[in-house]
């Protein structure tokens, strides 16, 4: 347990070390004990689950699981440890999203680093990677995966679909620096290629994929403004906010992704609330078949899936 073992150079934590700021209790020198100081804190602060966001928080601190936290809280704590426990308790009091402090997302089995530069992962995007594995014709798919951000699509479908291989474009070289870095402790790496640019722009307009994939930004500005928080002050607006009716993004991406499938070849879309219809009525317009829509766990139509007709 890495900080948790006191060194010549370190000292076990008295009622004197404070993480400092924002009214935050000063941490004692046990694990179980920050975390009791710790929870209470981020309760105080009205954070979501303040009792197991201080122990993710303390084991990310510790370089180990929760469990590993749970099942030793009589462990000392090193002075280092505990000022740095402060230091992210400090940040999830203040609002920031665990998973910007933590540095860290697991999406669809897969572990993934995080930083501001990316939209944090959301469950409801594991939909989409269900279902190209389920509707992929081919075994050996060619896919891109359209404004990758952390990688999370591309990484989680080359994973799960060991034969496969493809692209993953976005228009943020810090973002696709996190995707590469993910690709790779992933084992992906050598079956995805990066492109920095807008959209499928990059690809010579001819088809060339068996799978298009995208979650792209969809919230109209108008919406943008009763965004939480978190979301607003934290998130990058350019994953999340697309234009002034929210479709924007998809108007320019479908007639792309048409051109670029091969016959038989899938595109899939993360959608927003009530968007379902709108997006279907566009794939439909640019030559593709509706093949399924797909609820998230809340009843919301979340996936359009369309099919390039072979012709």
């Amino acid at each position: 347990m890495h900080g948790v073992r006191t060194g010549p150079a370190e000292r076990t934590v008295t009622r004197s070390a404070r993480p400092g700021g924002r009214g935050l209790e000063p941490l004692e020198g046990t694990v179980g004990a920050a975390l009791d100081e710790g929870g209470r804190s981020l309760a105080r602060a009205r954070v979501e689950s303040p009792r197991l966001t201080a122990e993710l928080l303390l084991a990310r601190v510790l370089e180990i699981d929760r469990v590993g936290v749970l099942t030793h809280p009589e462990a000392p704590l090193t002075e280092r440890a505990a000022a740095e426990f402060g230091r992210l308790l400090r940040r999830a009091a203040e609002g920031e999203p665990l998973a910007y402090v933590t540095g860290r997302r697991e999406f669809y089995g897969v572990p993934l680093e995080v930083t501001p530069d990316v939209l944090i992962p959301r469950p409801e995007t594991e939909i989409l990677v269900e279902r190209a594995l389920a509707l992929a014709a081919r075994a050996t798919a060619r896919f891109v995966d359209v404004g990758t951000g952390s990688g999370a699509i591309a990484i989680s479908f080359a994973v799960f679909s060991p034969r496969s291989s493809g692209w993953a474009t976005d228009v943020s070289r810090q973002a696709l620096g996190v995707a590469r870095r993910n690709a790779a402790a992933a084992g992906a790496a050598g079956r995805i290629a990066f492109a920095a640019g807008d959209l499928l722009g990059f690809f010579a307009e001819r088809p060339a994929f068996d799978l298009v994939l995208a979650n792209p930004p969809y919230i109209s500005a108008p919406e943008a403004a009763s965004l939480p928080r978190a979301v607003a002050a934290y998130e990058p607006a350019v994953a999340l906010i697309a234009g002034d009716s929210g479709l924007e993004i998809f108007r320019r991406l479908i007639p792309q992704a048409a051109t670029r499938l091969r016959p038989d070849g899938l595109l899939l879309l993360e959608v927003g609330m009530g968007q379902a219809d709108p997006v279907a009525g566009l794939a439909c317009a640019a030559g593709l078949r509706v093949e399924e829509i797909a609820r998230d766990l809340q009843g919301i139509p979340r996936c359009v899936a369309s099919r390039k007709l072979d012709l």
